[in-house]
Order: C-alpha cells, then structure tokens, then sequence
C-alpha cells in the first residue's frame, strides 16, 4: 500500500487513467537505469521493438523546481544538464513514441544529497570519486594527503565537513578535514615488519551523504640501518683540536724566533752605496769603527774579518775566487788587478 501513496506512481496512474486509447499499442522502455558519478548523470533503457518512427521522451523532474523534456532516438542520454543541482531529488519518466501511439511511462528516481536519499525509494546511489591521494613513507609510517572535496567540485552542497576513514591491516581509523583547510591529512604507523613490503590502504569518505572510495598499494623500503654519527663527529672534532693546536705552536716558535732576530741598527744605512759593490771609503771605515759590539758581531757573518781603520781603501771580497782589490802603484795612479790579497798587518 505504502507505494501507491508515491505521489510518482499517483501520477502515472492518473495519466493512464486520463489517456487510456494512447497505452497498450507501444512496449514500455525495459532496464531504466541512470549512473550519476562525479556530477555527469547518464540515463540508460532497453527496448526490444524498434521500428522506423521510433522516439523517446525523457522528462526529468527535480522535487524543488520545473520539469524538463528532452526527445532521442537512442537508448541512453545525457541527463546532467537537467539535473545540475547536486541538493535536489529527481524523477526521471522514459516513453516511447511510435507515430502517434506512445506507451507507458516508466520511471526512476535518484538524488546526490542525504537529505532525500531513501534505500526503499532510491534504487540508484550516486557517488564521486574520492579526491587524488598523495603518499609518502618515513621511517614507521605512511603519510596521506588529498584535497577537500569542494575544492576540486565547488558545489555548496560540500561546503562542510569530510568525513573519511582508512582501512590498513584490517584496522579501520576515522578522519575528518573542513573547506577551510588547505590538506587532508593523516598518519598511518605501521610495523618494521613489513618493510620491503607493499600494503594496501582503502580509503572511504563521505561529504553530503554522497560516498566515495579508492584504494592505493604503498610499498615500504626495506630500511638501511643507520650509522651511528657519534664516533665520526668526535674523531672530527678532536683531529680538529690537534690541527689547531699545531698551528698556534707553529704560528709562535715562527714568532719567537723573529724576536731573536737582532735589529739593523741605524747606522749602517748610512754606508756608502759603493758598499754593495764590494768596495769601503775611508769614511765608510771611520763609520764601522764606531759602531759597538752589536755591529761587529753583524760583521763577523762574512768570511773574512777586516780591520777597517787599517785598509784604507782595500775593499771587500766579491763573488769571484780571486778577491778583489786596488793596489796603489805610484803616488796618484792606481790599476785594479786579481791576485793574492795582501796580509793584513
């Protein structure tokens, strides 16, 4: 009794009973089916007696606004555009026309939203596709994320709360996210046992009543065991500390040594350039002679030691074998020459 109270079957009632010469000459569309997933509504019908002047008529009408009528000759169609609001409840007629005749209407009724699903009424349940999933494994876990429903289908029926679970080893975890948040995500720990392993997860979900469901396979590395750092950073840091302190006592035997080094006193830049050449003046001499102990100790460096105030103008040797030297010949003229140096009295 409780489906003759259908105010859908009321109607079909009445229009039989209103046009009864137009019913019983043409067969009924058998199999009326619609598949609605992801917000495309796909109506679908078989009929057994084709003829040449064959047509249908599809009238979808929504419970909260204006039907709409649509003709083919085919056997499936295209409902989404008639049934673009995912919150509304539909009632979906098919007939077929032949000529003038035309047969019963048969009908089927779906809906997206919770609010008019009914499992004795509804024989369709449409549903979406659950939002692509991103994974990644760390060292006991596999994290999850994907986005909001209504941020991929921006229909305000799903402005609200998702609500999904996952399913791993048999044991099921309940999540949830809202619009406002940029991911949904979720930790999945799992057993060392299992690495070099794959594991399936099952997620379901459901937002404004309509389902959604996929499933992902998730491999886990086998792990490397980790090394053990400590060692490594204390053999560093102590071969540091011992290069450093090389370095401080190379850096101050360098400088200890420097500040032995004895001083160039003043007075030697005042020798006469001819110096270098190998070559003392009398005056170069008398400068010498005044110099104190420290000066003297300088000289005592080169080879030879000289009694400066007693040369008087022999000079000093040079580079060669044979030393050099001036040797007075007559009052006025000298010649430079090579030979054995003169003693030195």
């Amino acid at each position: 009794m409780a489906m003759w109270r259908d105010p859908v079957v009321q109607f079909g009632v009445f229009y039989a009973l209103l046009f009864p010469g137009v019913f019983g000459f043409v067969p009924s569309p058998t199999n009326v089916s619609v598949v609605c997933h992801n917000f495309v509504n796909v109506l679908y019908w078989n009929y057994s007696n084709p003829t040449e002047q064959l047509k249908f008529s599809v009238m979808v009408k929504p419970y909260e606004s204006d039907p709409q009528t649509v003709d083919t000759s085919q056997t499936h169609l295209d409902i989404s555009s008639s049934s673009r609001d995912v919150g509304d409840d539909y009632f979906v007629f098919v007939t077929a026309h032949d000529g003038q005749d035309k047969s019963e209407s048969v009908f089927i009724r779906f809906t997206y939203s919770k609010d008019y699903f009914d499992e004795n009424r509804h024989k369709y349940k449409c549903s979406l596709d659950f939002p692509a999933v991103n994974t990644s494994v760390h060292k006991n876990m596999i994290e999850v994320s994907f986005q909001h429903p209504f941020m991929l289908h921006k229909q305000d029926i799903m402005n609200e709360e998702f609500e999904y679970t996952i399913t791993h080893d048999e044991q099921k975890v309940l999540y949830s996210c809202f619009e406002d948040e940029e991911l949904c995500t979720a930790e999945i720990h799992f057993n060392q046992s299992i690495a070099g392993q794959c594991v399936e997860l099952k997620l379901e979900g459901k937002i404004a009543g309509i389902p959604s469901y996929t499933y992902r396979n998730i491999c886990v590395p086998q792990q490397t065991p980790e090394t053990d750092k400590t060692g490594i950073i204390a053999a560093l840091l102590g071969g540091g500390t011992i290069v450093l302190f090389i370095i401080i006592g190379f850096v101050w035997l360098l400088w200890r040594k420097w500040s032995k080094m004895p001083k160039m006193p003043p007075a030697l830049t005042d020798i006469s350039p001819v110096t270098t050449l190998g070559l003392l003046t009398e005056e170069d001499c008398k400068t010498i002679s005044t110099l104190d102990d420290t000066v003297v100790d300088l000289l005592e460096v080169y080879e030879e030691d000289m009694d400066c105030e007693e040369s008087e103008g022999f000079g000093w040797s040079s580079d060669n074998d044979s030393p050099k030297f001036l040797q007075e010949m007559s009052p006025g003229d000298s010649t430079e020459g090579y030979g054995p140096r003169p003693p030195v009295l």
